[in-house]
């Protein structure tokens, strides 16, 4: 089975506050400007195994 990674990971302003985290076209985050880069980060590709487990261990805690 081959993975498929994002080809276009966007971050476009929706009004002062709101920022939305869209992939290939499509909005999969609504959020601050902040948390909205802060997922851009962790679907980014990285060549670094070591920063894949730290985004992957943030993910853990913010969805606790």
């Amino acid at each position: 089975m081959r993975t498929q990674t994002p080809r276009d990971v966007v971050v476009q302003p929706l009004d002062e506050r709101r920022y939305a985290l869209s992939i290939d076209g499509i909005v999969r985050y609504v959020g601050t400007e902040e948390e909205c880069q802060r997922r851009l980060a962790m679907l980014a590709p990285k060549k670094d195994r070591a920063d894949q487990d730290k985004a992957l261990a943030r993910l853990g805690r913010i969805l606790r």
